[in-house]
């Protein structure tokens, strides 16, 4: 009877432990720098985008001969870091910056040094992702021309998605793994709409280095540009679960949960900061796609419910741990 009874228990006990290693496996798939289930996933568009035509330079004032926005790097960033306030409308422009960025935007002082910054990714188990590539300048714009200036904007976005419509956002959305799988941002083709995205989680899909130039806004596509800007924007995508808000139509998705994203998000869009910052040898100019779009028809409203403070808070953190961490030695052939 013992012995019937043990094995039985070890058959259950077994189970239990299969069953724990298929989650670790599944969160492991999540957060996965290249998932193989999307080999085939293709992206392309299948028919030309339409034209976009520009009424105005946007809310920015975005100049092309110089190729930035109006006024000194923590004036567009003023600018540039503002989402929609309840009524729909481009909230106003900003009066201050946290302290972090008001001090560095713009400016090739205090950018950490590259092997301290590979020292710190060798340890967050990031080397093959972001480290191998440390050395390598971010994109330029003009599509890559090696006369034009490098990336200057950091652009976040929300992924505005899944919808649940009229549904409740579930209680476990921060951790759900379909909700969180980055599997469908993977495109074998090339055509992946960010240069990375971010899950609630934290983990980190790469679809084009920072050095691809890529366009994301309808402003980067606009045709008086004619392909100027592309390359001097930098994409990160956060995935951002949204639902029906009353009042703006049945199909809309203007409802963002609270809080808009988690800890592990601002922390890995820090680091995302940081890292092409340094890349680019200068702190880059963080920016919402919202008013980037701001004055075309059908432009974005996102990143909603995004707290700067919290972003601050998650860089001040990462520079902290930055200015106490080894250097790693460079391997000279």
């Amino acid at each position: 009877m013992s012995d019937r009874f043990s094995t039985v228990e070890i058959v259950r006990a077994a189970a239990k432990a299969a069953r724990c290693v298929a989650a670790i496996i599944s969160v492991l798939a999540i957060i996965c720098a290249i998932p193989a289930a999307s080999a085939a996933q293709t992206c392309k568009p299948t028919r030309a985008r339409p034209v976009i035509t520009l009424k105005s330079m946007g809310p920015c004032a975005f100049d092309l001969d110089t190729l930035s926005f109006a006024g000194e790097p923590t004036q567009q960033a003023m600018c540039l870091l503002r989402g929609f306030d309840k009524s729909r409308n481009l909230a106003p422009m900003l009066t201050n910056l946290p302290p972090v960025l008001a001090e560095r935007l713009g400016r090739s002082s205090a950018v950490p040094a590259r092997e301290t910054l590979s020292a710190l990714l060798s340890k967050l188990d990031l080397e093959r992702e972001f480290a191998a590539n440390l050395w390598q300048p971010v994109s330029r714009a003009r599509d890559n021309d090696p006369t034009a200036p490098l990336a200057r904007y950091f652009v976040i976005h929300d992924t505005s998605g899944p919808n649940f419509g009229g549904r409740a956002f579930p209680a476990d959305i921060d951790v759900n793994p379909k909700l969180n799988n980055l599997q469908p941002f993977w495109c074998a083709d090339g055509w992946a709409t960010s240069h990375v995205v971010i899950n609630r989680i934290g983990g980190m899909l790469v679809t084009h280095d920072f050095q691809i130039p890529w366009r994301e806004t309808k402003f980067e596509r606009a045709a008086r540009f004619a392909g100027a800007l592309k390359g001097l924007f930098l994409h990160v995508e956060l995935i951002q679960p949204r639902r029906r808000a009353p009042g703006h139509g049945r199909r809309n998705d203007a409802q963002a949960p609270t809080p808009g994203f988690t800890p592990a998000q601002y922390d890995r869009l820090a680091l995302l900061y940081v890292i092409a910052s340094v890349r680019a040898g200068a702190w880059l100019i963080p920016a919402f796609h919202a008013p980037i779009d701001g004055d075309i028809r059908g432009g974005h409203d996102d990143p909603q419910s995004f707290e700067l403070d919290d972003f601050a808070r998650s860089l001040e953190k990462l520079i902290a741990r930055l200015q106490t961490e080894q250097p790693a030695v460079s391997y000279v052939p």
